[in-house]
């Protein structure tokens, strides 16, 4: 019996719209005035390259360590990159305001995720596993609040809160815990094979794989689908109560 099932964020439950280039822009922005309130000015062109190393390093935890970041590591990897150096008060500053572009500028719904968990809710137990960047997970969560779409969802777990990340086996058993039940009786959706697939795997879960047109569709996941919206037609026929 299958009594819940868990999300991805990114490139599932949302993904990127218009506003991705704005989000660019408010991060130089803000990290611009961040900078001159400590008396420092730092060039445009400095921080563009700043935010793309932090870009990087912040894969690079995720995809080497499975660490995940949080504001003081953010803003205090900005700062070395262009070389400066933060307490920690300040540092969190930094990185808070890196975030909060996110939610300015924020990610789009899906297509069809809004009706997806509308027609989940109440009848299983939801939650959401996600990695972060340079958005942190409140952020996110206000976005999603903003969207209707954070009511839909019994628990969150974002990488930036737990330091770690996917496709590490506590993101999901630490999911599946709040959420009261067993990983045989859950399902993982997400579009990644090396993180979604195989955590949810590794995790004892069943796993659908969003695949978008772009990517390796070589799975090991249970089902495949091409859209969000195709994930009840697979509940139903592993016999969910959808």
């Amino acid at each position: 019996m299958i009594r819940a099932v868990t999300f991805d964020f990114w490139g599932t439950t949302y993904v990127e719209g218009p506003a991705v280039e704005r989000r660019r822009e408010l991060r130089v922005q803000y990290a611009r005035g961040f900078f001159l309130g400590m008396g420092a000015q730092v060039a445009k062109r400095q921080l563009e390259y700043g935010l793309e190393i932090v870009a990087r390093q912040i894969d690079h935890a995720r995809h080497a360590r499975h660490a995940g970041l949080d504001a003081v590591e953010t803003g205090r990897l900005l700062a070395e990159a262009v070389g400066l150096r933060l307490r920690r008060p300040e540092a969190r500053r930094l990185g808070e305001l890196l975030s909060l572009a996110g939610r300015e500028a924020p990610p789009v719904p899906a297509p069809g995720a809004r009706e997806v968990l509308q027609s989940l809710h109440g009848t299983l137990r939801l939650g959401l596993i996600s990695d972060t960047g340079m958005t942190l997970g409140h952020d996110l969560y206000a976005v999603m609040e903003a969207d209707g779409i954070a009511q839909l969802f019994d628990h969150f777990t974002f990488s930036d809160q737990t330091g770690t990340t996917k496709p590490e086996v506590r993101q999901f058993h630490h999911t599946l815990y709040r959420l009261g039940c067993e990983p045989q009786e859950a399902v993982h959706v997400g579009d990644l094979e090396s993180t979604d697939t195989v955590g949810a795997k590794r995790a004892g879960m069943r796993a659908i794989r969003i695949l978008h047109p772009q990517q390796d569709h070589a799975t090991a996941a249970d089902a495949t689908v091409e859209a969000i919206d195709q994930v009840l037609e697979v509940l139903r026929r592993w016999g969910a109560p959808v």
